[in-house]
Parts: C-alpha cells; sequence; structure tokens
C-alpha cells in the first residue's frame, strides 16, 4: 500500500460496495463503509476487525479477504459523519438512485470545510444519475456549490449479489451476519473525467474516460449488459426458469440475446458511438457478457433480474432506453420489444401496478402513441406471442 493511502468513502455496504468497490479500491485506499443502522453489526465487524471476505466466481468459487477496511453507522451522528467526509479524498455512492437524495444535506454540509473539492462517483445503474445527485446537493446548499462540487458517473460492470444463509464453501461477509456477497471477476471502474480532473494518483481500478468515451462505455453497459439481464429475466421467468445458468438449456432465448447483442445493440452502438468503441473489443464483449450472465457457478437467480419491474420499465432505464435507442439508428428493436413486453407482463402479474399493459407502456413507460406508434405496435405484437 502506498505511504498515504487514498481515504475513500462508500455509502452502502451491500452487494456493489463490498463485492465490486472494495476489492478494486482496497490494494491503494482506505475505505470506510457508511450504512443505516440496519447494517449496525456488520459496520462494527468492519471497524474493530478491518477486513471482510466476499466470494469470488469464475471456473470455480473461492473466498477473497478485503483488507484495511472500516465502517460508520449513520446513528453514530452528523460530527462522526462530518469528520469523515472532512478527510477523504473520494466518495462513491451505492445505494441505489431513489435513496441518493437522502445523501444530499450531509455531502452539502461537508463542501463547507473542505480545503479542497468533495468528489462524488454515483455508482447506481441508470443515466446521468450524477446530474440528479447534484441538483439535490445544490437544493439542500441553497446554492450552487461550483467547482467545490464534482459529481461523475460511473460504469459498475461486475455482477454481485447477496447470499441469504450461505453453506460452505461459501462464507458469510463476517461473522457478525448471516449473509455473503458473491461476484463474478471482471475489473475496472470507468469514471466521467471531470469528476475526477485534476485528482493526482487515481487507484489503477479507476479509468477516467472523456466524454465521448464515458457515454460509449455508458450505453454499452445499459444496452448489453443491464437489458441483456432484463429481458432473460422476464421471459425467463415467463417460462417458470429460476436460475440464469438453466437459460443455456433455452436455446431460443439464447438465441434471442445474441440477437439483442450483436445484430441490435451491436448495430446501433457502433453506428451511434463509431469513433469511440472499436468493433472488434464490442463483439468480444458480446460473447463475454453472454457467458458471464449465465454463468453456473455464479448461479444467479432469476428473481434478481425480475424484482423491482416497474422501476425497471422508466423511460431512462434499460429497457425503454434501449428500445428507443436501437430505433433512432434505424434498427428493429425486435429483442428488446419481446423482453419489454415480458416485463410488463411480470409487472402487472406480480401486482406492482393495476395500469393496463397499454396504459403501462404509454403512461410509465412514456412511448407516445404518434412518435412511437410503430415501437407500440411492435410490443403488441410480441406480447401476443408470449400469451398464445
Amino acid at each position: 500500500m502506498p505511504e498515504r493511502p487514498i481515504n475513500c468513502v462508500v455509502f452502502g455496504a451491500g452487494a456493489l460496495g463490498l463485492g465490486f468497490l472494495g476489492p478494486e479500491l482496497a490494494a491503494e485506499c482506505r475505505i470506510t463503509y457508511v450504512d443505516i443502522p440496519a447494517k449496525a453489526d456488520l459496520l462494527a465487524h468492519l471497524r474493530s476487525a478491518g477486513r471482510y471476505t466476499f466470494n469470488l466466481t469464475g471456473l470455480s468459487m473461492r473466498p477473497v479477504e478485503v483488507e484495511g477496511v472500516s465502517g460508520l453507522c449513520l446513528d453514530a451522528g452528523e460530527a462522526a459523519l462530518q469528520r469523515l467526509l472532512g478527510e477523504c479524498d473520494l466518495v462513491f455512492t451505492a445505494v441505489g438512485q431513489s435513496n441518493l437524495p437522502k445523501l444530499a444535506p450531509a455531502l452539502a454540509a461537508a463542501l463547507e470545510d473542505r480545503d479542497r473539492p468533495l468528489r462524488v462517483l454515483c455508482s447506481e445503474n441508470g443515466v446521468e444519475i450524477a446530474r440528479g445527485l447534484r441538483r439535490a446537493v445544490e437544493e439542500a446548499a441553497s446554492r450552487d456549490p461550483d467547482e467545490r462540487l464534482l459529481v461523475g458517473d460511473t460504469v459498475m460492470g461486475r455482477m454481485c449479489k447477496i447470499l441469504e444463509h450461505p453453506e460452505p464453501p461459501v462464507r458469510r461477509v463476517t461473522p457478525a451476519v448471516d449473509w455473503a456477497v458473491v461476484a463474478e471477476p471482471y475489473y475496472g471502474i470507468p469514471v466521467e473525467e471531470r469528476a475526477v480532473e485534476g485528482f493526482g494518483g487515481l487507484p489503477a481500478a479507476v479509468e477516467a474516460l472523456p466524454p465521448a468515451g464515458f457515454a460509449a462505455a455508458e450505453d454499452v453497459k445499459m444496452l448489453s449488459h443491464n437489458a441483456l439481464h432484463a429481458a432473460l429475466a422476464y421471459l425467463g421467468h415467463l417460462r417458470g426458469v429460476r436460475y440464469f445458468d438453466r437459460l443455456r438449456g433455452e436455446a431460443d432465448l439464447m438465441e434471442l440475446g445474441r440477437r439483442l447483442l450483436v445484430e441490435e445493440a451491436g448495430g446501433a452502438l457502433l453506428a451511434k458511438h463509431e469513433r469511440a468503441l472499436p468493433r472488434n473489443d464490442y463483439l468480444n464483449y458480446c460473447d463475454s457478457i453472454l457467458r458471464r450472465v449465465t454463468c453456473p457457478v455464479l448461479h444467479d437467480p432469476i428473481e434478481r433480474g425480475t424484482r423491482g419491474a416497474m422501476r425497471k420499465l422508466q423511460p431512462w432505464e434499460r429497457l425503454v432506453y434501449s428500445l428507443r435507442t436501437v430505433a433512432a439508428e434505424g434498427i428493429l428493436p425486435e429483442a428488446y420489444a419481446q423482453g419489454l413486453a415480458a416485463a410488463v407482463l411480470v409487472a402487472r402479474s406480480a401486482g406492482e401496478t393495476d395500469m393496463g399493459f397499454d396504459e403501462v407502456l404509454t403512461g410509465h413507460c412514456h412511448l407516445d402513441p404518434e412518435a412511437d406508434g410503430d415501437l407500440l405496435a411492435l410490443v403488441g405484437r410480441c406480447r401476443r406471442r408470449l400469451e398464445e
């Protein structure tokens, strides 16, 4: 570890924080996890032991120790949190988009006593998450923080999950809890260059990308990872499949995944990001992400992909955003439309909404009957095939 490790605060001691941010940053950073009182036992253990365990998949499952960490429970008081934020170099958020505004008052207060910019990197899924957080901090501070606050988005590429009541060989995060973190071996954290510009000695895992490169990386994650995961989850659920690795036996769904990645997303992304996205790199990624999503060792439950269907059906989220992006490049997004139709069916059957199928598309997904008539018709045809 360098003479002066980088001080990082990670809001959120969950699957992503413990399974990706910690392993990628701990070699060069001193990490303090901040979370709510429900995680008090875990945070106390991190504070006393300075380490935790996660389980890395791949060809086999193996436990990995992450050292150099600590924990702070939010019930420790505002003063303790402000001391922590006053000393930190980087802040990562991993709390989910809906919870981000709750951090705004603490981040706004931390700006007052700092002699350098507060750099916040948002690790939530979605598009322009950082812009929303910055607006929330501005409102909490009642003024524009200017360059004292640098907020940027990131691309979180590693799949991580929580496993309740784990059994050997899977190891618990700490002896203080009865759950484990399981994560796949995928490396690198692309971030918006503007948020870390002027920061000396970034951790090796953090890849600062210029606007064109970051936009391409973000779109690849949304269209070719998040949307693939969601589409296969909803379509698999309708067939009664419980785990993603079981989808390898569903030849037509695997072919749909390939078509989504290569023909639909590939055609759109390579056209939209022609100068920033090398063709060969993308096509190799297509093959690897389909294998990763259906990895038998990860044994990812379909339920993890189907939960929160109405949230994932928002206009800026993985299915609707991807559908529009592909269509905007003149490519028929049939695989995305099948995933979208399946998601609406699952949302309605699970009781997440009492809206009708078409009402979800127009009122929730914001697909306009006039401007998006062809897309609505396509999703409607997919629905009818699924219900046959």
